[in-house]
């Protein structure tokens, strides 16, 4: 299964929708800001399912700020990450993971992309897809394989353009 994830898109739909049909993946997953640009995703794609988390710019979603789900066996916490201060560190965001047996967490909000290990769980922050990333990082998005395993990768979105079709 192959999923696709964004994050921090402030309404770079436009981005969001060459990713999916250049790389076809299984499912999309949306790490809020901006949710309603994921929705817009999911009205293009409907064949695709798609999970979404609301951050903080999504004011007056009813969305949830964080969920479980459950694909092939793999438990995946995700999260927009404001609720867990993840500006600060991850700590808060890894105990909750831990506290419900995640084996990965994914979250947003810094803008900034991470792929690492913490006691144990694997962490993944897509960074922000959104053409006006802040920062020097460039905008870029998370892949997820899970087979009988996660393997997690970080896309730098200026690269994955420049891929021959």
């Amino acid at each position: 299964m192959r999923i696709v994830v964004f994050s921090d898109s402030h309404r770079d739909i436009e981005s969001m929708l060459h990713v999916v049909d250049k790389a076809a993946p299984d499912m999309i997953i949306h790490l809020g800001d901006l949710i309603y640009d994921a929705v817009e995703v999911s009205r293009k794609f409907i064949e695709i399912p798609i999970e979404m988390v609301k951050g903080n710019c999504d004011l007056g979603s009813a969305a949830s700020s964080y969920k479980m789900i459950t694909i092939e066996g793999k438990k995946i916490f995700m999260t927009h990450g404001d609720v867990f201060s993840v500006r600060t560190g991850t700590s808060d965001l890894v105990a909750e993971g831990k506290k419900l047996g995640a084996d990965l967490i994914l979250y947003g909000h810094t803008h900034r992309p991470v792929l690492k290990k913490k006691k144990g769980i694997q962490l993944m922050n897509p960074g922000s897809i959104g053409k006006y990333s802040r920062g020097p990082w460039h905008p870029s998005f998370g892949v997820i394989e899970i087979n009988s395993k996660i393997e997690c990768s970080l896309v730098n979105y200026d690269n994955f353009l420049s891929i021959e079709e």
